[in-house]
């Protein structure tokens, strides 16, 4: 018997922890069981680029609380109020206002309660929110972690949350789906390079146009996808191509050679599993999330440090001699949605 599961998120915009969950639900091993899931928005469904439309096809019920705020006690109260008028067995929060509010009324429902932790919750808080607001976020999200069944997305987090906070956690990888496609060789210059993500401080693209640029620029092309939340990004420089917000990813993965990312934090990004799920080699920044993915397996690509150039020429040469075939068939062992997805289902309906 399928119990009734209730997703909480924060909104359901287009982005990592939102995909994440499309391709949990949309995996063969959720199939049996979309009707029983509920997929409640705090905020609300009409947001740029939402994916609410994707989990009604699904044939999952969603709904929206239509609320922006932090106020964790109204939010609760609503929670309260749904889980108990729909006999919700099994909730899953993501993000900090999902969790807090959750946490709070523990003691008011039957349910079982997890969270999915994707991100270094400490230095991830600081360098996106500064000092001052980040301890308080920090503290909030810590009390609710600790009252809830944690799921961190990647080992990397898991190890990251035991080491600094003495709090112990599942870890689940992020996987997606694998895609029927063998990128064409690189038969002459110049290598297209590609980042598909959010332009900001923590995503360090900056310093990935400026390595880029240290290259010989005849040889190698890089594209940056994404929205731009950062002032220091020179959208007309010479050697690199801003794209903005694009909603043909795959296709523009299939265009290029190689994924690369100089992220400062990640829990285990969504885009680098994208372009493996296509057999795209990566080219990773030395952090323990990428280090987790590299690996997994010598197919996936390569390590790079990001403050010298010739790393990331090196690398660029190491990924060339990479066999797409050989990276699509290890992801589908390690990463794919399904392997993760079953995870997930064992874990829920236990």
């Amino acid at each position: 018997m399928n119990k009734n599961i209730l997703f909480l998120v924060s909104s359901l915009t287009r982005g990592g922890p939102i995909n994440q969950l499309y391709e949990l639900i949309s995996s063969e091993a959720f199939q049996d069981c979309r009707s029983t899931i509920s997929i409640i928005s705090l905020s609300s469904l009409d947001v740029k680029r939402s994916r609410a439309l994707d989990f009604i096809k699904l044939g999952c019920h969603v709904e929206s609380f239509n609320d922006d705020s932090y106020n964790f006690l109204k939010l609760s109260r609503k929670m309260v109020s749904y889980i108990k008028t729909n006999d919700i067995d099994v909730v899953v929060s993501q993000g900090i206002r999902s969790d807090v509010s959750l946490s709070l009324v523990l003691n008011k429902i039957k349910a079982k309660c997890y969270c999915i932790l994707h991100n270094y919750i400490g230095p991830d808080y600081k360098l996106t929110y500064g000092g001052l607001l980040s301890r308080l976020m920090i503290n909030f999200h810590l009390y609710a972690l600790r009252r809830l069944n944690v799921i961190s997305v990647s080992q990397s987090v898991a190890d990251y949350v035991k080491q600094n906070y003495n709090l112990t956690s599942t870890p689940i990888k992020n996987g997606v789906r694998s895609v029927d496609y063998t990128p064409s060789a690189v038969e002459h210059p110049p290598v297209k390079l590609i980042y598909v993500g959010v332009v900001n401080k923590r995503k360090r693209v900056k310093e990935l146009v400026e390595c880029c640029n240290q290259l010989e620029q005849d040889n190698v092309a890089l594209s940056i996808v994404g929205s731009c939340e950062s002032n220091d990004l020179n959208k007309k420089d010479k050697y690199a191509t801003y794209l903005g917000q694009r909603n043909d990813i795959p296709e523009l993965l299939s265009q290029h050679h190689i994924f690369v990312s100089f992220s400062a934090f990640e829990g285990l990004p969504m885009a680098a599993l994208e372009a493996l799920a296509m057999g795209t080699p990566c080219i990773l920044s030395d952090i323990p999330p990428h280090k987790e993915i590299i690996g997994i397996s010598p197919n996936f690509g390569c390590i790079c440090d990001i403050s010298d150039p010739k790393s990331l020429s090196d690398a660029i040469k190491h990924c060339l001699t990479l066999n797409p075939l050989d990276i699509k068939r290890d992801f589908d062992l390690f990463l794919s949605s399904e392997v993760m997805a079953s995870s997930y289902y064992g874990l829920l309906m236990k």
